[in-house]
């Protein structure tokens, strides 16, 4: 399990470093993906209105945030099998206004086992 956070997530075990931030642009992994036995995607400060979203390819593996996936701080949190992002060892996410918007602070990979 990850060591814990002294940062914005203490309680929770969290850790947030800068090798796994995930941005908008197509990046390896800092870490096998598909090694990992789950992988758990968090946004930060993200804002999302109407049916706007932001999409994470982790791997070749899909995961989406809308707005009502979000806590009251913009803050969501998605766990993905390892053994699905077998398409490629890439990550990056999307943002998808459609009718309304999306926005993102930061967002990151926790190995939660390995």
């Amino acid at each position: 399990m990850a060591a814990r956070s002294t940062g914005m997530f203490p309680r929770e075990g969290f850790d947030l470093d800068a090798n796994l931030e995930v941005t908008t642009s197509d990046t390896a992994a800092a870490v096998t993906l598909k090694n990992i036995k789950t992988i758990r995607v968090v946004v930060i400060g993200a804002a999302i209105t109407g049916n706007g979203d932001v999409t994470f390819n982790i791997g070749g593996k899909d995961v989406s945030f809308g707005a009502g996936d979000l806590d009251l701080n913009g803050v969501g949190i998605a766990h993905v099998r390892g053994a699905l992002c077998d398409a490629d060892n890439n990550v990056k996410y999307t943002l998808t206004p459609g009718s309304g918007t999306a926005t993102v602070t930061k967002a990151f990979l926790d190995m939660v086992d390995g």
